[in-house]
């Protein structure tokens, strides 16, 4: 592991242990990928269901291709191919249509790449597929996974990295034109050294940790203001991310999320799936044993398993704090998208009239 991923995600156990587990709306439907490489879609929807499968989001159902007609058995089998990402239409008896892909990308050198697509929302609209993604750094993306990439149409990357991550780590872009937005400034960690100024505890590294995502909404709100510019705009789709790809880019994501009207519960257990996706202790492992003693993070690599834990963690309760003291500061969430990252009323209903349905 680089050490930017370490400062990444001190810029950022498992959450169930820490704050007991998130349950969010079950999916109407989902669709996965297998270690053989096949997508199995599952349905949860009443009665027999048309299946069709496009390679563009956005795809009308007839354009689709049909995999299966009067299908009771509530799953489906599909054998991706070389034909580009698959989105799947499933098409109840009263004729609703619902969309599903995969939510992680199938990515050989990807790290925590994933859509923010179909998310049901309160008032029971879903976000679309194939318009936002979440990730982590990029670099070690290899020509296969840019051919997969280059039929996403991926027009903006906000990429959220400070200075020096950028250099260490740096983006070699091979998935078609695209532009990217950077911002000039170095991580500052000094307020996670003065927590362990006293005795190392997994206590204070969590209440570090809480703290940390408490400022983020401020701290960050610059770059999260860009990023809901381009997104109200309509220049989409669009890609956001960090060094770990879950605390920077998570508390992105929760601000979009809530933004479009997705419910809390179901935005925790999105930021949380980064515990799934990673193992950032096994790469913190690999880390400590190659860490140069002059190097300024030697300090953190040096500190007990436990204690580095709820650094590496995608605890709901860190995002969770963000979200409490935005909430403490401007009244909503919304409130603090207009007063803070500027975002008007006229932004919001745009956004959410393009990545809505």
């Amino acid at each position: 592991m680089n050490r930017n991923l370490f400062a990444g995600l001190l810029a950022g156990v498992s959450a169930a242990a820490l704050t007991g587990a998130t349950f969010a709306e079950a999916p109407l439907a989902q669709a996965s990928r297998t270690s053989e490489g096949t997508i199995t879609v599952e349905w949860a929807l009443e009665g027999p269901v048309d299946v069709f499968v496009a390679h563009e989001a956005d795809a009308a159902i007839e354009e689709a291709e049909p995999l299966s007609m009067d299908d009771e058995d509530g799953q489906l089998a599909y054998d991706a191919g070389e034909e580009g990402r698959p989105y799947f239409l499933l098409r109840s008896e009263d004729g609703a249509v619902v969309e599903v892909a995969e939510r992680v990308l199938p990515l050989e050198g990807g790290r925590n790449f994933r859509d923010l697509g179909g998310y049901r929302t309160e008032d029971g609209r879903s976000v679309k597929w194939g318009h936002l993604y979440r990730s982590g750094a990029m670099h070690a993306l290899t020509s296969g996974d840019y051919e997969y990439l280059a039929d996403l149409d991926i027009a903006v990357i906000c990429d959220f990295r400070a200075n020096s991550e950028r250099a260490e780590e740096p983006t070699d872009w091979a998935a078609g034109p695209v532009e990217r937005l950077e911002w000039d400034y170095e991580m500052d960690t000094s307020g996670f050294a003065e927590a362990f100024a006293g005795e190392p505890s997994p206590e204070r590294s969590a209440a570090a940790m809480t703290q940390f995502y408490r400022q983020a909404p401020t701290e960050f709100a610059e770059r999260y203001s860009v990023m809901f510019d381009r997104i109200a705009a309509g220049d989409l789709p669009l890609a956001f991310h960090c060094t770990a790809g879950k605390d920077r880019t998570g508390v992105a994501a929760g601000l979009i999320l809530t933004a479009l009207g997705v419910p809390r519960e179901t935005i925790l257990a999105d930021y949380a799936m980064s515990d799934d996706l990673v193992d950032y202790m096994a790469e913190m492992r690999e880390e400590r044993e190659n860490i140069d003693p002059e190097d300024p993070m030697a300090f953190w690599a040096q500190l007990p398993e436990a204690v580095i834990a709820p650094f590496m963690a995608s605890d709901p309760v860190y995002l969770q704090a963000a979200l409490d003291q935005i909430e403490a500061d401007h009244g909503s969430v919304d409130a603090y998208l207009g007063d803070v990252l500027d975002v008007s009323d006229e932004e919001l209903a745009a956004m959410r009239r393009d990545l809505l349905e």
